[in-house]
């Protein structure tokens, strides 16, 4: 390949990217749909590009984006307002993975006749919803503030619950012990997070004024952002909880003014950054797509409707905790429910380690991601409908011809009445001037 292809491609994908997203705002599809469709193209379609050479980079190059868009999405997450909405979010995760869990393992045993415990990793690598997708979709879809935090909240919360999921399923040794592993292992992952992400942000945010509006200090930052990453994988906590945790502490903490100028241009660095490598992931993402063949084609529709079933009755269960918005505005929680990065990445781990047994595995989880991301599609055009009703002026009132007529002739009628006075209204009319004559002259 000569040094035209090597960078003509990749300037061809960004300048689509930006279309793609500049775009989103009058089609209300959101620009991911349009890389995966790129990448789709680009690899198992025309063959113009060889997936071999990239699975090895898609799994690096997918986390660093979930890196990225956690912390950002930390970023702009004001607690007060989370832990108002964080109770719909956290119920809304329980539901929907909790039951896209069940479902799916039901699913496997009765159409795949998988053990239990391939099951339960069958349901799930498929049974979160994706940051990496939800978050930058948020952004290009017109939603109320609470459900753009509840969503937000779900979605990062619900891709470390399958992190450890999986984990812990893969680490088990099966029987009794199974469920003591999953509570031992979430309290430990958890709580190493919380720590060291709010201590790492608490000492940075001492730092980071000293250092703010020195050259490349935006580039420092980014360092530290991936430094917070490895240190709390590194200390078998969860490397992604811990980076939004960082990002939420950075928001929150005291600042001047000054520091709230600096803050908002981190932000924007952070968030063109993160819009370059999601842009590459998700075109990679669809090159090296697999599609289901036709043996698994009626158990993969069966695990669709039963992540959708899923989602419904999720969003049916929480919609209610969903405060300050009406009712309609809810029904974006049962649209977002796309699957990505964590679902892929779950499924080449759980092929590596049970081998054979999962090699349907990658294609299934590919299927998923791009059925499940369609449905983000109508999701958005009918938020960006709800949202032209409110802001569409009062329609005026139609009246009838004969309505028209009476209220006409009413008016006549008011106008040559003739004016009728009763004694009393007579004298309690009388000019004040007069009355004042009077009675100076009796004086």
């Amino acid at each position: 390949m000569n040094m035209a292809h090597i960078f003509g491609l990749p300037a061809a994908l960004l300048v689509l990217a930006f279309a793609a997203n500049r775009l989103s705002k009058l089609t209300r599809v959101p620009d991911i749909i349009v890389l995966l469709s790129i990448g789709i193209t680009l690899g198992p379609i025309l063959h113009w590009v060889n997936p071999d050479s990239f699975r090895s980079a898609i799994s690096v190059l997918g986390t660093l984006a979930l890196i990225l868009i956690l912390f950002e999405g930390g970023l702009e997450l004001r607690l007060r307002q989370a832990l108002r909405y964080f109770p719909a979010g956290l119920l809304l995760v329980i539901l929907s993975f909790g039951l896209s869990l069940g479902l799916i393992a039901l699913m496997g045993r009765a159409m795949l006749h998988l053990q239990w415990t391939d099951c339960l990793l069958l349901g799930a690598a498929l049974g979160c919803t994706s940051g990496t997708i939800v978050i930058p979709a948020l952004q290009q879809i017109e939603t109320p503030d609470p459900v753009r935090i509840t969503l937000t909240v779900e979605s990062s919360l619900g891709e470390v619950i399958a992190v450890l999921m999986v984990g812990s399923l893969l680490g088990s040794s099966g029987g009794s012990s199974l469920i003591t592993d999953l509570a031992t292992n979430f309290s430990h992952h958890i709580a190493i997070s919380l720590m060291i992400g709010f201590a790492i942000g608490a000492a940075w945010s001492k730092l980071w004024p000293m250092l703010a509006g020195q050259p490349y200090t935006n580039i420092l930052n980014l360092g530290v952002v991936l430094g917070v990453y490895a240190v709390g994988d590194y200390f078998k906590g969860s490397g992604l909880l811990t980076a939004l945790v960082f990002g939420v502490t950075l928001a929150n903490l005291p600042r001047t003014p000054h520091m709230t100028r600096q803050g908002t241009r981190m932000l924007a660095f952070h968030a063109e950054i993160s819009f370059l490598v999601r842009s590459f992931f998700f075109v990679l993402l669809g090159v090296v797509a697999q599609f289901v063949s036709k043996h698994y084609i009626v158990p993969i529709l069966a695990i669709l409707a039963a992540l959708v079933l899923a989602r419904f009755l999720a969003m049916q269960g929480s919609r209610w905790f969903v405060h300050d918005v009406e009712r309609e505005d809810t029904e974006l929680l049962f649209w977002m429910l796309p699957r990505g990065l964590v679902t892929a990445v779950l499924a080449l781990e759980i092929v590596n380690d049970r081998g054979a047994v999962f090699s349907f595995l990658p294609a299934m989880a590919f299927t998923v991601v791009l059925v499940t991301n369609l449905f983000i599609v109508w999701g958005a055009v009918r938020a960006g409908r709800r949202a032209e009703a409110k802001l569409a002026p009062d329609a005026p009132i139609e009246l009838k011809a004969e309505d028209v007529a009476a209220a006409k002739a009413d008016s006549a009628e008011a106008r040559t009445a003739p004016l009728v006075l009763t004694a009393e209204a007579s004298a309690s009319s009388e000019p004040p001037a007069k009355s004042a004559a009077a009675g100076s002259s009796e004086t």
